[in-house]
């Protein structure tokens, strides 16, 4: 069955790649946006996206160079979807030349939304990019990087999935020490992946979706699917000898890892869930393909494995795992000196995160790509052949002024005002004359992505504030998605925690624990954030693997990597809660409860963890560095969570509150009772059955 799934979705998702958009970076209703719309639709003008230079042949005479370059500019300007062109030839800035008249820069806007520039940006690319002419023609500008950085990255996926979907069989193999074992969480691997390809076709022909989310579902699908096979067998191989046969140690094992199962697939998809209350179409794609594989692979794993744990049967191992020497001395050390435990980890994650205050955030460039790629290589010789191109450009659009009237007049010695600031052009007005608005062009010597950029577009904001003004430029755009992006997090955040702690209240009937896993998520994010700070932003890391140490991180990264890391955490946490209350369910000692938890959860935990650290640790062989941060950090997120925090300080902390870990007040447990049928009170020892999912 799952053979014929798996031939039926590749089948089916065999069109997914063609399908998705590359793009869709940015609010299209922020203010810089809408001044990028209105520059483009009213008066032609606006922020070049896409920039090609020109290199001409040794051998062409000037008159040749000449002619071809009108010749271009003619045909550019005739390609549909292109707002404006502007070359050395029609308009006689001898800026954009270069190389003694042998080098010149174009620059292009593309019309449309975000998604839409990408998408005639790659045509023009495709269509002009080369040979041609006397020219040999090569692409920058943000639009290209963007273009490269998703075409390299599906190229990088495929590389990356051979080389560790082999590594992960033979972890899991060394995990079981049985074939028929190690098959059964890859085949709900490999049934996710393929599955979830065929949802995301059907997803990408009915709304926009990003190239990025096939990355999303491929490689976390992949590892979640995993890691719920993993624990179910594990599950499967601990209560088979206790039960002798199949069936019954079947019934047992999803009555009890089958429910924690569907319990972390739901506090997982919770945080991912963040996503989807962003404004940009990228991060809500990357959501509901999150959120989707995450579905797809609980669901997948709860019918799947006991179909194929019932005809495997006897061969997936008759001995149970052995707990292990090691986790026996763990659970002693922790709970017989829990204050230590819980100090010294706090304090050392607490350490990590410190460097995380120090982050600074820009958009990503061409320092972002290794030193020998192709789109670095050539934004490093625009930046040395055109310098115009090293400082930061806004466009200051003044709707209601027209070129000639008082207020365009006033903006103009307000903006003069501004230090650092220089107008290169304006007033300009519209084409055609219908719009009764003009613009100015104004530059500084700063790096777009930089902080004093951005502080110079709020001061441009700020002096012209009385009047009717709009701000457009790659650091306006920046600066409105930081603002607006922040917005939308903190309300995602409130709304998130609030229904993680909900959900886990619902499952465990304990006000503590929910408090307690949120308290140390935050711990181990900080720390993971940290490490990212000090790993990329400053260089420990990126240099060696072949980027620069930019000093700044793309905002988009840290917020993919705490909605996979945090609702990954909270899978780990449910995973030992949930043990740690069976156990207490049925012998009453905390202590030996919380001993007996970490012992029979340690080793799953771990081998879970290191499917996904091998997994993710994949993107580390990218040949880009924002791949390899995203990789490196949740796995070392993951790594982080799975030893320090679950086998250390979440257990010491529990062991700390006693009694009080499963404590709440009587009207909550009634509400608790009535939307769940389950007890409203904590059965003792003798009582319990632990099949109650509390």
């Amino acid at each position: 069955m799952a053979i014929v799934v798996v031939g039926v979705s590749l089948w089916g998702a065999r069109d997914v790649r063609s399908l998705l958009v590359d793009g869709g970076y940015l609010d299209d209703s922020v203010s810089s946006m809408r001044a990028e719309r209105e520059l483009n639709e009213k008066y032609a003008a606006g922020t070049p996206l896409l920039l090609f230079v020109l290199n001409a042949e040794r051998t062409a005479d000037p008159v040749q160079v000449a002619s071809a370059g009108h010749a271009l500019t003619d045909r550019l300007e005739r390609e549909r979807g292109v707002v404006f062109v502007r070359t050395p030839w029609n308009t006689g800035d001898r800026r954009l030349m270069a190389g003694n008249g042998r080098k010149a820069l174009v620059l292009v806007r593309p019309a449309g939304t975000d998604s839409q520039a990408q998408s005639t940006a790659n045509r023009l690319m495709g269509k002009y990019v080369g040979r041609n002419g006397p020219f040999r023609i090569e692409a920058s500008g943000r639009l290209a990087l963007a273009s490269y950085l998703e075409s390299q990255s599906r190229a990088d996926l495929s590389r990356i999935e051979l080389i560790t979907l082999p590594i992960v069989a033979v972890a899991l193999f060394v995990v079981f020490g049985s074939l028929a074992a190690c098959l059964v969480p890859l085949a709900v691997g490999a049934v996710v992946m393929t599955g979830g390809a065929l949802v995301l076709e059907v997803l990408a022909a009915h709304t926009p979706m990003s190239a990025f989310a096939l990355n999303m579902m491929t490689l976390l699908g992949f590892a979640l699917a995993v890691d719920y096979g993993l624990i179910l067998v594990l599950r499967f191989r601990e209560e088979l000898p206790l039960h002798g046969s199949v069936a019954p140690a079947l019934r047992s094992t999803m009555r009890t890892a089958g429910r924690t199962v569907a319990m972390a697939a739901g506090v997982v998809a919770l945080p991912m869930s963040v996503l989807l209350f962003l404004p940009t179409p990228f991060y809500r794609s990357l959501g509901v393909a999150a959120v989707s594989v995450v579905v797809i692979g609980a669901a997948t794993a709860l019918v799947l494995v006991p179909a194929l744990l019932a005809i495997v049967g006897m061969r997936v191992g008759r001995r149970p795992l052995s707990d292990g020497e090691r986790w026996q001395r763990l659970s002693d050390a922790v709970t017989r000196r829990p204050v230590v435990v819980a100090g010294s980890v706090a304090a050392v994650l607490a350490l990590l995160a410190v460097p995380f205050a120090g982050a600074h955030f820009g958009a990503f460039d061409y320092r972002w790509f290794a030193r020998d790629a192709v789109p670095r290589v050539v934004a490093e010789q625009v930046r040395t052949d055109f310098p115009m191109v090293k400082d930061m450009s806004l466009t200051v659009l003044l709707p209601g002024a027209p070129p000639q009237s008082e207020q365009a007049a006033l903006a103009a010695r307000k903006l003069s005002q501004i230090d650092g600031l220089r107008v290169v052009a304006g007033p300009v007005g519209s084409p055609d004359k219908a719009a009764g608005g003009s613009w100015y062009s104004v530059s500084a010597p700063y790096d777009p992505s930089s902080t004093q950029a951005r502080d110079l577009v709020g001061e441009v904001r700020s002096r012209l504030a009385d009047q009717d003004v709009m701000v457009a430029g790659d650091a306006a755009a920046l600066e409105d998605m930081l603002d607006r992006s922040w917005d939308y997090l903190a309300i995602a955040a409130v709304v998130v925690v609030l229904a993680v702690g909900l959900l886990l209240f619902l499952y465990c009937g304990s006000v503590l624990v929910p408090i307690k896993a949120l308290a140390l998520n935050v711990l181990s994010m900080g720390a993971s954030f940290g490490a990212m700070v000090v790993l990329f932003q400053d260089g420990w890391l990126s240099g060696p693997l072949g980027g620069s140490a930019t000093g700044q991180i793309d905002p988009v990264l840290p917020v993919i990597v705490f909605c996979v890391a945090f609702g990954v955490s909270m899978d780990y946490e449910v995973f030992l809660v949930a043990r740690i209350r069976e156990e207490y369910l049925r012998n009453g000692d905390h202590r030996l409860a919380v001993a007996a938890g970490l012992r029979r959860t340690g080793r799953m935990v771990t081998a879970a963890a290191a499917t996904l650290v091998l997994v993710m640790g994949g993107l580390a062989m990218s040949s880009m560095v924002m791949m390899q941060l995203i990789g490196v950090t949740l796995a070392l997120a993951v790594a982080l969570d799975a030893t320090l925090v679950r086998c250390l300080l979440a257990p010491a902390v529990m062991m700390l509150a006693g009694k009080y870990n499963w404590w709440a007040p009587p009207w909550l447990l009634r509400i608790r009772g009535r939307l769940t049928g389950w007890p409203t009170r904590r059965q003792r020892p003798a009582e319990a059955d632990i099949r109650v999912p509390a």
